[in-house]
């Protein structure tokens, strides 16, 4: 049995897309679906977009992202609370770092200096050693934690799905292995 677990993470990815975010206006834009309406945007306004206009607006030079950015040195502070974070369980980071995490590290190979490339690296390694942590914390909870609910376990919503996955593909296995023991006649 195939867990498809792409589709959801695709969904994920896409009510993330659809968050609002602060934008600094750099030049006129005329009409944009502003806070549920439509409103004139003009050089110097700093209003909220979706994230996804506002990623696409930020690429082509027409505003500034305001907020959500995620520095190094968080990043780095969120490995260092996982590390030390006793007992198995998941240290507290905020909800969209794997999000944020890719949009800072987007930026920095974009700028495409040799010192930014060099933080990209070091930026990248930590997430990966913090994805690294966190799997195993995971894959420890989904087999010890009982009846607890996702939302219990972790607030980053790709855990939680993650974490519900994982759940699912156990308890086939379980019931797989344990199913042998119908081959035999009674």
């Amino acid at each position: 049995m195939a867990l498809p677990l792409e589709p959801y993470l695709g969904l994920v990815k896409a009510r993330r897309l659809m968050g609002s975010v602060r934008v600094l206006a750099l030049r006129d834009l005329g009409r944009l679906p502003v806070d549920r309406e439509w409103i004139d945007v003009r050089r110097g306004d700093e209003v909220s977009l979706p994230l996804w206009l506002a990623l696409e607006l930020s690429r082509k030079g027409y505003v500034e992202l305001r907020e959500g950015g995620l520095k190094d040195t968080e990043l780095h502070r969120y490995h260092l609370l996982e590390r030390g974070s006793k007992g198995g369980k998941l240290a507290e980071i905020r909800e969209d770092v794997y999000l944020v995490a890719g949009l800072a590290l987007g930026r920095l190979y974009r700028e495409g200096s040799g010192e930014s490339l060099v933080r990209a690296d070091r930026m990248r390694s930590v997430l990966a050693n913090l994805l690294d942590m966190r799997l195993g914390k995971l894959v420890n909870a989904v087999v010890s934690v009982g009846d607890k609910q996702p939302s219990e376990v972790t607030s980053v919503l790709e855990e939680m799905l993650l974490f519900k996955f994982l759940r699912k593909a156990l308890e086939v296995w379980r019931s797989s292995v344990l199913g042998y023991a119908e081959l035999w006649p009674r």
